[in-house]
Parts: C-alpha cells; sequence; structure tokens
C-alpha cells in the first residue's frame, strides 16, 4: 500500500475471476454479438418508442427508496480538500465511508485517535453521513495488520472504546459500522485456510458487534453493525448464511453488505469496449440485478432481527476493480452512462422479484489513482489527483440525487410499474416519486438516436404540473434542462422527447397534489343494513379469587364496524385484536381489566372489569403420616456435545451440556473445563475459541444437591 494516509485509506486488493468465470463471460458475450451491429451502426430512428410509468396516485403503497440512498466511498478521508469534498456534496452525495484502522490506533498500549478525530472533524464539518470500516488487528494481537487477532475478545473490546471514543467525541456523526473488508479473501484476513478464515470471522464480529452495541446503550447512542462485506459473489451462499443464522451474531446484524465489480484485469487486457460492458451489466446471469438477487433472499432468510426488511448495502461499487485505465469507467461517453444504467438497475430489482432496492449504494471512489470523481481532466483521464476537476460520471449521480435535479437522495418510492424497464436491447427505463415530483429515466446504451420517444406519466396524483426534461451526454456533459410540453391523456399526461444515442434522458413533473379518483359508481346495492351502534362489552370471569387466579376474558359481544380492540389487564400487559382471552395473576391485588374498542369512524368506547385477587390461606399443618423411606440419592448424568472436534486455529467450537440430567435434585456446581486453562461455570451452552494447535480434553463436570458428581468429556484437535 502507498504510504500517503489518505491514499492507505482508500486502497483495496482483489483476487483474479477464475478461469471459469472468465469462460462464461466470453461465451455471454459471443451471445450478444447479434446484437452490437444494431448498437454500434444505428444513427437515428423514427420508430416508434414508448416509455409508459404507472405511479399509482402517489399511494405510497409501491416499494420505499430510502433518503441517502447515493454515496460515495472515501470523501471525509479528503479532509485536506474542504473544496472538493463541498464539489461532490454540492452533487447531492452525502453519504461516504471511511476506515478506521486499529493498526494505526493501536500501534502502541496507549491508544492514539489523532488521525481518526481529523477525519472525524472533517466529516462532521462537511455535513456528510458516514460508514465506519473496523479494520486492521494492531500489533499487540497480530504479527501483520491482515492477521486473525490473537485474542478476539480483546480485539472486540477495543472496538467497543473506538465506539466510545467516537460517541462522547462525535456523538452521532457515526451510526453505521462494517466489520472487516472483504474477508472472505485471503489478502484481507490473513488466515490460509477458508473454512478457519470464515470461522474466524464470525467470531470477531460476535465479540466486535456485541461488544460495539453494548458501549453504545451505555452512551446513550445508536449504532447499526454489518457485514460481511464480502466482494466474491461465489462466496454469498456460504458467508451470508453463516453470519446470518449464527446465535452469536444474528442479532448484531443491523445490516447486509457486500460488494460488486463485473469485469477486471483480464476485461480491460482483452480490449474490453461498451458492448461487452453492456452485455456484463444487464446479463441475467452475471449482471447487476442478477447478483443483487443473489444476496437478496439470503439476507430475507436469515435469523437476524426483522429479517423481512434488513437493509442491504452494496458499500462499494464500480463496473471494474482493476486499479489501471479501461477506457470506459472515466470515459465521456460512457462513464455517466454505466452509472446511470447501474442506478436504474438498482431501483428496477423490485421489478425483477426483488422485495426492496438496495438501501446504499456507494461509488468506489471520491478521489484517487484510477477510481473518482474527481480528479485532473486530461487525455489520460487516469484520476491523476493533481487536480479535483469534476469527471463525467459526477453528473449521472448529480442528476439522480441533486434537488436540483431529481432530488432521488430524499428518498421517495418506486412508481408501481414502468415499461419497459430494465433491459438487454434497447431502451431501459426506471421511474420513481418523492414530495418533489414524479419523474421517468431513460438510458440509451446503444448509438441510435431516438427522435420522438413518448413517454406516459401514469396515474400521476399531481394537478396543475409543470414538466422539466434533463439531458446528459458527451454533449452536455453537465445536464441541460428545458421545459417539457406535458398533454392531458387518459388518466394522466404525456410527454414527447429526444433521447440521443449514449444518453440519459429525464423527464419531472411537478405539480399539486391531487385525490385519487373516486372508483366508478357500482351497480346500486340493496340498501345496507344499518350498522350497530358502536359498543364496548366486556365479561370477565371469575371476578375474585386466589393467586394464581385464572380468568377467562371475552369481549365479543362487542358491537360496530370495530378497526382497533385492545384489553388491558391492569398489571401492565395487554393483547391487540383479540376478542376472547385468558390471563393468569400471580400476584395479590385489585386490577382494573379494560376494554378498549375503536370504530371506522375513529369513535372510542371503552369497559371496564375489576378483578380482586387475594393470597391463599396457608393450610393448617395435619399431622404428618410417617415418611416413606427416602430414595437413594442418584448421580447426575453428564451429557457433553462439541462441535467441530478438529479444524485449523483459530478454531471456534460449540460446546453443549444441556442435555445433562441433574438425577433428582437440583445441580449446585457445573464446569467445563477447555482444556487449554480456562473454563466456565454454571453455564449450558458455550463457545470457545482455540488460538493454538493441540489437542485438549474438554470436560465437563456436574455436582448436585445430594452431593453426588458426574463427568463427560471430549477431545478436540486443533491443527
Amino acid at each position: 500500500m502507498p504510504s500517503s494516509p489518505q491514499i492507505n485509506l482508500n486502497q483495496r486488493e482483489y483476487s483474479s475471476p477464475s478461469k471459469t468465470s472468465k469462460f462464461r463471460r466470453a461465451l455471454s458475450r459471443l451471445a450478444w454479438l447479434p446484437l452490437v451491429p444494431a448498437m454500434l451502426f444505428g444513427s437515428a430512428s423514427s420508430q416508434a418508442q414508448t416509455v409508459t410509468a404507472d405511479f399509482a396516485y402517489r399511494s405510497g403503497s409501491t416499494p420505499a427508496i430510502p433518503s441517502g440512498l447515493l454515496g460515495v466511498g472515501g470523501s471525509g478521508n479528503w479532509f485536506s480538500q474542504p473544496a472538493a469534498v463541498n464539489t461532490i456534496t454540492s452533487a447531492g452525495l452525502s453519504e461516504t465511508r471511511f476506515w478506521i484502522l486499529l493498526q494505526q490506533v493501536y500501534a502502541t498500549p496507549t491508544p492514539d485517535f489523532g488521525v481518526l478525530d481529523a477525519q472525524l472533524k472533517s466529516i462532521s464539518a462537511e455535513g456528510l453521513h458516514p460508514i465506519g470500516v473496523i479494520m486492521n488487528t494492531p500489533p499487540s494481537l497480530g504479527s501483520n495488520a491482515c492477521s486473525a487477532p490473537s485474542d478476539v475478545t480483546k480485539w472486540g473490546q477495543m472496538t467497543a472504546a473506538v465506539v466510545a471514543h467516537i460517541n462522547q467525541n462525535f456523538p452521532g456523526v457515526v451510526q453505521d459500522y462494517e466489520i472487516w473488508n472483504e474477508p472472505e479473501l485471503a489478502t484481507s484476513l490473513c488466515v490460509s485456510d477458508p473454512t478457519a478464515r470464515l470461522n474466524t470471522y464470525v467470531s470477531m464480529f460476535a465479540s466486535a458487534a456485541s461488544a460495539m452495541h453494548a458501549q453504545a446503550q451505555a452512551d446513550g447512542q445508536t449504532i447499526h453493525t454489518g457485514g460481511p462485506v464480502i466482494s466474491q459473489m461465489s462466496q454469498a451462499s456460504t458467508w451470508l448464511p453463516a453470519l446470518l443464522n449464527n446465535p452469536s451474531t444474528a442479532p448484531y446484524v443491523d445490516f447486509v453488505s457486500f460488494h460488486l465489480y463485473l469485469t477486471g484485469q483480464t476485461d480491460i487486457n482483452n480490449g474490453m469496449t461498451w458492448p461487452g460492458l453492456y452485455a456484463d451489466t444487464q446479463s441475467s446471469t452475471q449482471g447487476l440485478i442478477h447478483f443483487y438477487k443473489v444476496i437478496e433472499p439470503l439476507v430475507r432468510a436469515g435469523k437476524q432481527p426483522n429479517a423481512a426488511s434488513t437493509p442491504i448495502y452494496l458499500s462499494e461499487y464500480n463496473s471494474n476493480w482493476a486499479f489501471a485505465v479501461d477506457h470506459l469507467r472515466n470515459d465521456p461517453t460512457y462513464g455517466p452512462l454505466w452509472n446511470s444504467l447501474a442506478i436504474t438497475d438498482f431501483l428496477n430489482v423490485v421489478y425483477n422479484g426483488a422485495t426492496a432496492v438496495p438501501s446504499r449504494l456507494v461509488y468506489f471512489n471520491a478521489i484517487g489513482n484510477y477510481f473518482c470523481l474527481l480528479g485532473q481532466w486530461d487525455a489520460d483521464m487516469d484520476c491523476n489527483t493533481s487536480r479535483t476537476d469534476p469527471y463525467p460520471q459526477l453528473y449521472a449521480f448529480q442528476l439522480f440525487a441533486s434537488p436540483n435535479y431529481l432530488n432521488l437522495q430524499a428518498g421517495g418510492h418506486m412508481a408501481a410499474s414502468v415499461t419497459p424497464a430494465s433491459t438487454t436491447s434497447g431502451l431501459s427505463a426506471t421511474a420513481f416519486y418523492n414530495d418533489a415530483a414524479d419523474n421517468v429515466v431513460i438510458i440509451n446504451p446503444t448509438s441510435t438516436s431516438y427522435n420522438a420517444v413518448a413517454v406516459t406519466l401514469a396515474n400521476p396524483g399531481l394537478t396543475s404540473v409543470t414538466g422539466t426534461s434533463y439531458l446528459l451526454n458527451s454533449d452536455n456533459s453537465q445536464i441541460s434542462t428545458e421545459s417539457a410540453v406535458l398533454t392531458p391523456v387518459s388518466g394522466g399526461y404525456s410527454a414527447t422527447v429526444a433521447v440521443p444515442a449514449y444518453s440519459t434522458v429525464a423527464v419531472s413533473m411537478t405539480g399539486s397534489p391531487a385525490p385519487a379518483p373516486a372508483p366508478a359508481p357500482a351497480p346500486s346495492p340493496a340498501p345496507a343494513p344499518t350498522p350497530a351502534a358502536t359498543t364496548a362489552v366486556l365479561n370477565v370471569t371469575p371476578t375474585s379469587g386466589t393467586a394464581p387466579l385464572v380468568v377467562s376474558i371475552d369481549s365479543s359481544a362487542s358491537q360496530g364496524n370495530i378497526v382497533g380492540r385492545t384489553i388491558n389487564f391492569g398489571d401492565g400487559t395487554w393483547v391487540n385484536m383479540t376478542p376472547t382471552t385468558g390471563h393468569t395473576y400471580r400476584t395479590p391485588g385489585t386490577y382494573t381489566v379494560q376494554l378498549t374498542v375503536k370504530d371506522q369512524s375513529g369513535k372510542i368506547m371503552t369497559a371496564n372489569s375489576v378483578v380482586t385477587v387475594t393470597a391463599a390461606p396457608a393450610p393448617a399443618p395435619a399431622p404428618a403420616p410417617a415418611p416413606a423411606p427416602a430414595p437413594s440419592p442418584v448421580a447426575p448424568t453428564a451429557v457433553l456435545n462439541v462441535t467441530p472436534k478438529s479444524g485449523t486455529h483459530p478454531l471456534v467450537v460449540s460446546i453443549d451440556a444441556s442435555a445433562s440430567q441433574n438425577g433428582g435434585s437440583p445441580i449446585t456446581g457445573e464446569t467445563i473445563s477447555f482444556g487449554d486453562g480456562t473454563w466456565v461455570n454454571m453455564t449450558p451452552t458455550t463457545t470457545h475459541t482455540y488460538t493454538k494447535a493441540g489437542t485438549y480434553t474438554i470436560q465437563l463436570t456436574l455436582k448436585n444437591q445430594a452431593g453426588l458428581s458426574a463427568t463427560a468429556s471430549n477431545v478436540v484437535t486443533v491443527n
């Protein structure tokens, strides 16, 4: 890595694509060859082209677009160039990603937060919202920065100390934390065996995320932790379930993040052209939508809290991972075009079977050799850092994100449908709405210019409308703006726009909110019976008795068009929308059971019933019969399950003694000795990490109240 700390914080390493993936990519491109002539040699077309978007009257029921969707990595690292950061934030990109290097903070036993504080001062001053990447192993825990920590618990404590420092000195500035970066790569997390590497990462995540959350809670701050931050999509089916289904990590997965780069150095060496990159991008087997659809089902199937809505962060992406000039990434024609297409595809995942759009799309990178939004504009277009000129692709983000244009960064909702959406040839389109406007974006990835594309904005939910069109291409590199004539049509409005070759065109319609039209009147039905007046009826039996008292509660006789129902038991607990139920009062006292019902008009009615619970009188002692001879004491039964029993260090094993039996007498002592000089007491299930090779005997020792004991053991071999 370069010695400059600014560049160092943005460096990444990648493994080369496998031979198999290269072969598949070659076959994919061959399949596209019949399309290439149309893409390369068309000029202008009068063929009718139409784009239709249904905004469903802006009902709010379509998939949501989170605010702060778009970001760019590394913005906050360049704190010495506030003017450059301002150029990026002025384009609407307020989200960023930066590195928190434990090797740097804990270079000595006394933590040094100087570099981190300088970054955070800039991030805070510029109003950026960062993802902080917890990275590196300090010298005290490993021989180099990528080593697995020799003491995972201590490493987790260090991450919590970083959170404490940030919360105290920059409260609220960093809320999202990724744990490590691309840990599936042996060059990133330096554990040679892939299985051991995965186990190591899981143990690191468990230690760090739990400690970081505990620290944030103590500080009164909210944070989110996420991972596994992988870049190799072939590893997704292994790494995501390992993180999301493990009881030591799943509770702390607040978001899932991954990286995506479609092409690499081999493609550059083979003379990659726009048709090839376009084919890869839209491919049904290796394109952007395809890979997102690989990730999302794994996330939704996880055991983390709120799996159905867990945010998915694409915390790094670009068209190519290689640190080299590829003649497309920063090209004035293809740079903006690919990025507009990529954003369109990621939004359109909801039209291709996904349940939600990504929650974060972070472009790699703000400033740095070969990857940038700002750099010296010259013949090489290699992101030379001697200047910070806006690069062509910056304007694609500005078109989507800026409040001066489509304002996607404020969030909104997808249109109910758009036709065409993401295609494999010809025009692609997406559509969304926010508080400001209904928006349709059209991407023309071909060399054919379409002079009159009919754009229909159906069911817009706006009245007194005004139209604006935007054009971004190499001839209009800083986005041209002009009025768009909107013609009322049945169910909405229509506009006709020119869509030149290799261009992005957007149509934005603003206006005043209009109510959705009333549905057409149905045939006159028979007069509906007058609804019964809303009443709350509550029957509780019994209403008195000794603790524990079980009562039956019935509110089913209540009348009216009830849309809300709560039964409050008077002891701090309640149920909703449950007409009949039961409840047990275990403590003597007087309790008021209250039923509250609400009808469609908003009318609220209540009914109460008082339950009196008394303590059961102590029975008079009766002469006890002569006791039967006490049974002979029975020893407990020790049952010990250990998995796995062998593997490469560091090896995380799960230990379960919960199936042990007490012999009819309570267990008074339980010890699990790990065989390496450490142990735990009274913990039936636990995990343990062996960091050194060797043979270890795990022994369970039980003792019950009768004074009898039992043991069980398992041998673990660590290579």
